[in-house]
């Protein structure tokens, strides 16, 4: 055969081994990664340390560590052994509050008695005890029989209502608006109690109407809903967030002289996979 004839065979060899390699390797990768965010990245959760400058020394107000943990999202993806992992990483060296951001659960209320003891066995360990507001979710699968059964547990579930710890001789708020979507949420009700001086938090399941209470100047606003979108394109950001979670969608933002903090959560919800999008649970050090 003429070396000519030769080489161009051999070059037809290499182009067919080579679209052959990536026939078999590109639908290989793509199973491994669907593989990945549906069965590995949902069960890995962080812990996120976020530093807060609240101005607290100007009220006299020592720093406070506060533990977020949001959209649990305990149902048929997400159980009790899951989100106990997560909160557990924020127990290695305890908050001094837990807070709750809702979407506790999910998909049906026999998940109810799961989520209310996992997250109960938790409830007492800082020493200020553990607030919660209710998200859409838990609306759709019987939000009073979740109340009660988070109560139970030493879980205070706050509607349109601020609550007040002493901590370091002064008062600290924690304000608690009913969820956006599916709630009644009343800024003028929550914020009424608080003195227009006292230092305050504010607790709200969608990040998205944090202009609304920015003239009560809360310290910061805590809210979960987006999943951070669960799968984060590379350049492109979040795939798709819900109503209630696209303006702020993850991470700490400046709005309307406050600050707003949106959790990834530490739960999924359809399709239960993450992609570049870890589940997450929070430890807000505010100065």
């Amino acid at each position: 055969m003429p070396d000519g004839e030769r080489q161009s065979g051999d070059s037809r060899g290499v182009a067919v081994a080579a679209a052959l390699a990536a026939a078999i390797a590109v639908p290989a990768l793509g199973g491994y990664v669907a593989y990945r965010a549906r069965w590995r990245a949902p069960y890995r959760p962080c812990l996120e340390h976020v530093d807060v400058d609240g101005q607290l020394a100007r009220r006299g107000i020592p720093p406070i560590r506060v533990g977020f943990v949001t959209d649990t999202h305990i149902g048929p993806a997400i159980r009790a052994r899951d989100v106990d992992r997560a909160v557990a990483l924020l127990f290695a060296s305890p908050p001094d509050i837990l807070l709750l951001g809702g979407d506790i659960i999910c998909e049906s209320p026999r998940y109810i008695p799961e989520a209310a003891s996992v997250l109960g066995n938790y409830a007492a360990s800082p020493r200020y005890g553990t607030f919660a507001v209710l998200g859409n979710h838990d609306y759709s699968n019987d939000a009073p029989r979740l109340t009660r059964a988070l109560e139970r547990e030493g879980i205070r579930v706050l509607r349109n209502e601020a609550a007040a710890i002493a901590h370091g001789g002064q008062a600290l708020w924690i304000a608690g608006l009913d969820d956006a979507l599916l709630g009644r949420p009343d800024p003028e009700a929550t914020f009424s109690g608080v003195p227009e001086h006292d230092a305050s938090l504010a607790l709200w399941h969608e990040p998205d109407w944090a202009e609304t209470i920015a003239r009560f100047r809360p310290m910061l606003q805590l809210s979960g809903h987006s999943h951070g979108g669960q799968v984060r394109l590379p350049l492109l950001g979040a795939a798709a967030t819900p109503a209630g979670g696209r303006k702020f969608p993850h991470g700490l933002y400046e709005v309307g002289g406050s600050r707003v903090y949106t959790s990834r959560g530490v739960g999924v919800y359809r399709p239960p996979v993450r992609f570049r999008c870890p589940p997450e649970v929070t430890l807000i050090s505010i100065r």
